[in-house]
């Protein structure tokens, strides 16, 4: 038969989709572990004083 009436199994569009997620998925973790890094070296470095004196009240 020539020509093909029927449109063709739906299975390997199913596959490129999943495959299609995965990538995304991989990619999301991959971005989000990558800011989250970059954040946490952002705040390693802030450095809060802590040399106050605190005010003693004696009567």
């Amino acid at each position: 038969m020539l020509l093909q009436i029927l449109p063709s199994d739906p299975v390997s569009t199913t596959e490129n989709f999943l495959d299609v997620q995965l990538i995304l998925v991989i990619v999301g973790l991959a971005v989000s572990v990558f800011v989250i890094l970059k954040l946490s070296k952002f705040l390693s470095k802030i450095k809060i004083n802590k040399t106050v004196k605190k005010h003693s009240y004696t009567s």
